[in-house]
């Protein structure tokens, strides 16, 4: 099984501290990743869920703001975002026993 941690780092200005969440999320016993602007695997997966994108996510820019996608074999369909003077990310795939088995 594969679990899918995030480190989102977020602040108000360029001049304020970053503030931190870490979100784990199960991914099942296989996951996909799908970069953009490397497989047309990508462009698929965003126009099957563009109703989806529309609903739960109106304000992200698929093409500028989302480097790639992590399809987990449990059908969860996760960002890898872009970082900006705002925001960082840190991804990090996760095997059972908590050890890392991939950094994206």
């Amino acid at each position: 099984m594969f679990t899918l941690r995030i480190i989102e780092e977020t602040r108000e200005n360029e001049n304020a501290p970053f503030e931190q969440v870490i979100e784990n999320h199960s991914l099942g016993k296989s996951y996909a990743k799908l970069k953009q602007g490397v497989t047309k695997e990508f462009d698929i997966e965003v126009e099957r869920l563009k109703d989806e994108l529309k609903e739960d996510w109106p304000k992200t820019d698929v093409k500028n703001d989302v480097d790639s996608l992590i399809c987990g074999q449990n059908g969860e369909v996760f960002f890898i975002m872009k970082e900006t003077p705002l925001k960082r990310y840190d991804y990090f795939i996760m095997t059972e026993n908590g050890k890392t088995f991939e950094r994206l």
